[in-house]
């Protein structure tokens, strides 16, 4: 079926759509209402997706409507990110007076890495099994101090500093914290604040990767007296040691 028909049936719910509608795999259709239904927006690209990554779109949009309903936060760092550290989950609050109704919410084993942009130059960067770089940390969960130096020339005006933080989602692989959005002097009270708060993001980001790679470390048990007893029996019975050598193991172990 074409671009052109004037009717199509959507794959997702069966339903007639018209020219108002998205190409999906195997030159299927959605239809507006489908489209919204799972989040999608003009620059998702859909053409690749088939009807079963919709409908996981769909419940995974219900799924965080829920999680959005019972998200209480423990931390929050200015109108940019709020943390539930009982659950383990995080947000991105709206860039429109820090309201959380359109959050996605992330627990912290989706975060992979992030770093601090500014004017599109990382400055400090960190993650899961990485050492926090451009600065370093103090006091908990405490702000970064000292970013990248070194450069010959510095300009007096940021226009961008952002935070951008990879996650585990193919769909959005890369979301962002946007702290300025416009010129802003460095020598201000303005720039100062969102540096501060930025750094503090950058802290709690790092400790939550570090408590995760921590959690991940398999610790292995250490053996008893009574299992190290049978494997020197066993190498007395293979000859490797001496009844004299196996006697002193045996005092040792038993204390």
């Amino acid at each position: 079926m074409g671009f052109f028909d004037l009717k199509a049936m959507c794959a997702v719910c069966d339903k007639e759509t018209g020219l108002n509608r998205y190409r999906i795999a195997d030159k299927k259709w959605i239809c507006p209402s489908c489209f919204k239904e799972a989040g999608f927006n003009l620059s998702t690209n859909t053409k690749k997706m088939t009807v079963e990554n919709v409908h996981s779109a769909i419940q995974a949009k219900k799924d965080n409507a829920n999680e959005l309903a019972n998200f209480n936060p423990t931390k929050k760092i200015g109108s940019f990110v709020e943390f539930d550290d009982d659950k383990k989950q995080w947000l991105i609050l709206s860039s429109f007076l820090g309201k959380r109704n359109k959050s996605t919410v992330y627990n912290y084993s989706d975060i992979i890495d992030f770093e601090l942009l500014e004017d599109g130059e990382s400055i400090a960067s960190g993650g899961l099994g990485r050492a926090l770089v451009g600065g370093a940390l103090f006091g908990g969960a405490g702000a970064v101090v000292g970013a990248v130096t070194g450069k010959k020339k510095t300009k007096g005006v940021c226009s961008s500093l952002r935070l951008k933080i990879t996650v585990n989602d193919m769909n959005n692989p890369a979301v962002y914290i946007n702290f300025l959005e416009t010129n802003t002097k460095k020598d201000g009270f303005v720039y100062k604040t969102m540096v501060q708060q930025a750094q503090e993001c950058l802290s709690t980001f790092q400790l939550i990767c570090d408590r995760q790679k921590n959690s991940n470390t398999t610790i292995e048990p250490t053996p008893s007296a009574a299992d190290e007893l049978r494997k020197f029996k066993g190498l007395l019975d293979e000859g490797i040691i001496t009844q004299e050598e196996f006697e002193k193991k045996k005092q040792e172990l038993l204390g």
